[in-house]
């Protein structure tokens, strides 16, 4: 369901943002470094998916959701957290979701379970 597809992950982790793009092969996979650059990115070009942490300096995940759902209420949205020190993963994931993500999940994960989050949210269409 992924080959074809183009994605923007937005991730400050450098290894992790690697490691994940290669999980998503055959998908094409741009890496953006936090908020500011992934949304850049978004005016340059159209992506079938947006796959983004929630804590990174700059602009955060939560931010970038609310700024991509006022700019286009379609394009799906995954929302991916390792939780924070005084922010447990949980609370930051169903917040993303609330605000519009599409799907969520916990890291770290297994490439089984990013490629089954991935296909919900394709299915799925636009947040609601």
């Amino acid at each position: 369901m992924i080959a074809g597809k183009v994605f923007l992950l937005i991730d400050d982790d450098r290894f992790f943002a690697k490691l994940t793009a290669a999980m998503l092969a055959p998908a094409e996979v741009v890496i953006a470094k936090n908020g500011a650059e992934g949304l850049a990115f978004m005016k340059e070009r159209h992506f079938d998916l947006l796959i983004t942490d929630l804590l990174m300096p700059e602009k955060d995940g939560i931010e970038t959701i609310l700024e991509i759902r006022r700019a286009n209420a379609t394009l799906p949205i995954l929302a991916i957290s390792g939780g924070g020190r005084y922010n447990p993963r949980e609370d930051l994931l169903r917040m993303a979701q609330r605000l519009g993500a599409n799907g969520t999940l916990q890291k770290p994960f297994a490439r089984a379970d990013l490629q089954a989050a991935v296909d919900q949210c394709l299915a799925a269409g636009p947040a609601g």
